[in-house]
């Protein structure tokens, strides 16, 4: 009877070495975990990260995931970003820490607030022309 030969699981060096080339890769991220939800959160993000990556390779394909699916799903995406955002925000003013939102979360805010003026200003307008009929 032969022995199977069982797949070794690789050394402590051999997994530093491994992050240690993931570091060096584009779009690489290190962060120091302190909290046992940032763990999750981490945990989750890395496979958002894959799914995500999968997502956009199914997007309009056939048997995939239609545009609008795609857009609905996204827009989820940015509800949660976004309440989690707030929710740091919250914590962090309750801790005195000063919490700087990403420059993303500001952007969009920023894209809102001048989509909400345009369809106010737009309002106006159609108010003021239906006040001169």
């Amino acid at each position: 009877m032969e022995h199977e030969e069982k797949k070794q699981r690789p050394s402590w060096q051999e997994i530093e070495e491994r992050k240690i080339n993931l570091v060096k890769e584009k779009g690489s991220r290190v962060m120091r975990v302190n909290s046992p939800i940032g763990s999750t959160m981490f945990s989750i993000l890395r496979q958002f990260d894959m799914a995500y990556a999968n997502f956009k390779g199914r997007l309009g394909e056939m048997g995939g995931i239609t545009y609008e699916e795609g857009a609905a799903l996204m827009e989820e995406g940015r509800e949660i970003v976004m309440a989690f955002s707030d929710f740091t925000a919250r914590l962090s003013r309750r801790v005195n820490f000063r919490y700087y939102a990403p420059n993303e979360i500001k952007d969009y805010l920023e894209l809102l607030k001048a989509q909400e003026k345009s369809e106010e200003a737009s309002r106006d307008a159609e108010g003021a022309v239906s006040a001169e009929s």
